[in-house]
């Protein structure tokens, strides 16, 4: 036996390493290996390369980040980290030249982070960077201006507002290839904003890598 399932609770067999039954884990939502930055509704105002994500915003998945993000189980990121490796291996597998020199994990405020007792975001990103054979660059972003209230309870058109010049690249990053990893994309607000802050610094590229993409109408849980 190795524990129980993160989705049903039925005890594992030794088979079952991923902390998922064989049920569950084929009911998983996946998305096929394609760059999502076409569905962004403001492609006027989008930043970044890829946008990636290995699953639909679903009721496992989100039964899933809501443990991760809010009941304090950081032990998930080692649940969750194999699939989106997988799935940004899948991404790049015809785009060899494309893989990223480094990971960045989407920042919070100071203030969330001591509400949390640590950032998602941060766990997912070192637990992947193992995964991928990639270096993460620590404290390369920060969130310098809060968005007042959970980015879920705000209109599409309100995101961007709340997210413009929102973060901060903290260093010289001239003719590097990054990829921002972070839980769940929606409009991509949040995830511009990271990019544009590193672009400005002189990234040669940014990807998005999260583990669920929601459409921008769906309710989701946020920092």
């Amino acid at each position: 036996m190795l524990g129980y399932c993160w989705l049903c609770d039925q005890s594992l067999r030794i088979a079952e390493s991923s902390g998922l039954c064989h049920v569950c884990l084929h009911d998983l939502p996946r998305l096929p290996p394609s760059c999502l930055r076409w569905r962004c509704q403001r492609p006027d105002r989008a930043q970044g390369r890829y946008w990636f994500a290995a699953f639909r915003w679903q009721a496992d998945i989100q039964h899933l980040i809501h443990r991760f993000k809010f009941q304090r189980c950081p032990e998930l990121a080692g649940i969750l980290a194999p699939f989106l490796a997988a799935q940004v291996h899948h991404c790049y597998r015809e785009r060899d030249d494309a893989w990223p020199d480094m990971l960045v994990a989407m920042p919070m405020t100071y203030k969330r982070w001591c509400q949390r007792g640590y950032n998602q975001a941060g766990l997912l990103t070192h637990q992947v960077a193992e995964l991928v054979q990639l270096p993460v660059a620590t404290g390369l972003l920060r969130r310098i201006r809060d968005d007042d209230g959970a980015q879920h309870h705000a209109a599409a058109g309100q995101r961007w507002q709340n997210m413009h010049r929102s973060m901060h690249c903290s260093r010289d990053v001239s003719g590097l290839k990054l990829a921002i990893i972070d839980d769940v994309l929606t409009t991509g607000a949040s995830i511009s904003a990271a990019a544009d802050a590193l672009l400005r610094r002189g990234a040669r590229a940014v990807d998005a890598w999260t583990l669920a993409y929601a459409e921008p109408h769906q309710p989701v849980i946020s920092d």
